[in-house]
C-alpha cells in the first residue's frame, strides 16, 4: 500500500483538502456577517450541491471512459484558478452574494467530475488486501485536513478578510494538481465514445444498483439520513452558532474542526483495532450513538442553556466540541466499512458509474432540505427547528435497524463472497 502513486494521490487530497476546509468556514461566515440571512445561507448551499447532483450520472460515466488521472489534475487546476480570480476580485473590494454564487456554480461542477473519478481510481492503485487500510488512512488524511482547514479559516477570515482565504485555497488546488501530475495510472476501461454509449453506462450504472438489495436499502435509508441531517449543519450550525450564540470566527472554525476531529478517531480506530469487525454491528451501533449525540446538541441550543453558559462563552465552546468530537467518531463508524463494502462490490469497469448514481440517489432531495432549513430559520427558533429533524431521524434509524439491517448486510456479505470466488 506504501507505494509511489498513494502517497502522491493522498498527499495531493491532503493539500487540497486543507485549503477546501479553510474556504468552507470562511464563505458561510462572510455570507451570514453581510446578510444575517438563513435563507441566504439555505441558497448557497442550494448551488453548492445541486450542479453537482446534475453533473455526477454523466461524471461517472466519464470517470469511467476518461483516464481518471487527468480528470483528477485538470479538475484541481480549473478550480485553483476560478478561486484565484476570485482572490483578485476581492482585493478590488468587489466581492458581492451575486459573484460568490456564480464562482461557486462552476466549482460545484468541477467538483462533480472530480468526485467520482477520485473514489474509483483509488482501487486501481492499491491491491485489495490493503484497500480497508488504504480507505482508513484516506478518512485520517480528510480529518486531518478538515481540522487544521477550518480552524485556519476562522482565523484567516477574522484577521485577513475573505481576500485570504481565496488565495490560500486556490493555491492548495493548483499545488494538488502538481502532486497528482506525476501518478503513474494507465486507463482500464473503454474509452469515452458517442452518446449513445454514455447513455447506455447510465442505464448499466443504475441497473447495477438496482440489482443489489442491500445497496438500494441503503441508498432509501441514506437519502432520508442526508434530507434531514446535511441542513441541520450545513445550514443551522453555522447560523446558530454565528448568529446565535455568538461565537467568533475563530471559536466557529475549531468546532467545525472537531467533528473531523471526531472522524480522525474513528478512521484511527478502525484502521488499527476494527479492520475485521463485523460491518452491520459497526454501523448499527455507530448510527444510533450518532444520532444520540445530535439530540445532545439540539439540547444545548435552547435559549435557556445559553444564556446558563453565556453567549460565546468559552464554557459553552468546550462543551459543543466534546460533542461534536463524539458525532463525528461514530459517523466515521457508518462511513467509512460502507465505502469499502460498495468499493469491493463494484468491478472497475462499473465503480465510477455506481459511486455516481449512488451521490445522486442518496443526496438528490438534500436541496430542497436546505432550502427548506434555511427559511424555517427565518421564521422559527432555531431549536424547535434542531429537535424536530433530530426526533425524525432517531425514527429513521430505529426503523431501518429494527426492519432492513439483516436484509443489507447479508446481502451485502453475499455478494462480496461472489465477487472474490470469481477473482
Amino acid at each position: 500500500m506504501a507505494n509511489r502513486n498513494f502517497l502522491l494521490y493522498a498527499t495531493g487530497r491532503l493539500v487540497s483538502l486543507i485549503g477546501t476546509g479553510i474556504q468552507d468556514i470562511a464563505v458561510p461566515l462572510f455570507i451570514l456577517d453581510l446578510t444575517g440571512s438563513g435563507t441566504a445561507m439555505g441558497t448557497f448551499m442550494i448551488i453548492t450541491v445541486v450542479p453537482r447532483l446534475i453533473l455526477v450520472p454523466l461524471a461517472g460515466v466519464i470517470g469511467d471512459r476518461v483516464n481518471r488521472k487527468w480528470i483528477m489534475v485538470w479538475m484541481d487546476v480549473g478550480r485553483g484558478i476560478t478561486i484565484m480570480i476570485l482572490a483578485v476580485v476581492a482585493s478590488q473590494g468587489m466581492i458581492t452574494i451575486p459573484v460568490l454564487f456564480f464562482a461557486q456554480l462552476f466549482i460545484s461542477m468541477m467538483n462533480a467530475l472530480f468526485g467520482p473519478a477520485t473514489m474509483a481510481m483509488l482501487p486501481d492503485i492499491v491491491a485489495d488486501e490493503y484497500l480497508v487500510r488504504a480507505n482508513s488512512v484516506l478518512g485520517s488524511i480528510n480529518s486531518i485536513s478538515f481540522i487544521i482547514g477550518p480552524a485556519l479559516g476562522g482565523i484567516l477570515y477574522g484577521l485577513g478578510g475573505i481576500e485570504i482565504v481565496f488565495l490560500v485555497n486556490s493555491a492548495s488546488f493548483l499545488l494538488s494538481g502538481l502532486s497528482e501530475l506525476f501518478i503513474i495510472y494507465e486507463q482500464k476501461t473503454a474509452h469515452l465514445g458517442k452518446m449513445q454509449e454514455v447513455v447506455q453506462d447510465l442505464v448499466e450504472g443504475i441497473r447495477f444498483v438496482r440489482g443489489h438489495t442491500g445497496l438500494f436499502i441503503i441508498l432509501i435509508v441514506a437519502l432520508i439520513l442526508n434530507f434531514l441531517a446535511n441542513p441541520l449543519f450545513s445550514v443551522l450550525f453555522p447560523y446558530v452558532m454565528r448568529l446565535v450564540i455568538q461565537f467568533s470566527s475563530s471559536q466557529f472554525g475549531f468546532l467545525e474542526a472537531a467533528f473531523v476531529t471526531g472522524t480522525l478517531l474513528g478512521n484511527i480506530i478502525i484502521g488499527t483495532w476494527l479492520a475485521h469487525a463485523r460491518l452491520k454491528s459497526m454501523v448499527i451501533r455507530g448510527l444510533f450513538c450518532e444520532v444520540a449525540s445530535m439530540g445532545v446538541f439540539a439540547g444545548l441550543i435552547f435559549p435557556s442553556v445559553i444564556h446558563f453558559f453565556g453567549y460565546g462563552s468559552w464554557d459553552l465552546f468546550i462543551i459543543f466540541f466534546f460533542v461534536l468530537v463524539i458525532n463525528g467518531l461514530f459517523n466515521a463508524f457508518v462511513n467509512t466499512p460502507l465505502l469499502v463494502e460498495i468499493q469491493r462490490l463494484a468491478p472497475t469497469e462499473y465503480r465510477a458509474r455506481v459511486f455516481s448514481v449512488l451521490e445522486v440517489m442518496a443526496q438528490g432531495v438534500v436541496p430542497i432540505g436546505f432550502g427548506i432549513m434555511g427559511i424555517l430559520l427565518d421564521i422559527i427558533q432555531p431549536h424547535v427547528v434542531a429537535l424536530s429533524v433530530i426526533l425524525l431521524l432517531m425514527i429513521t434509524v430505529l426503523f431501518f435497524g429494527l426492519k432492513y439491517a439483516d436484509i443489507v448486510f447479508e446481502d451485502l456479505n453475499n455478494n462480496n463472497n461472489n465477487n472474490r470466488s470469481h477473482l
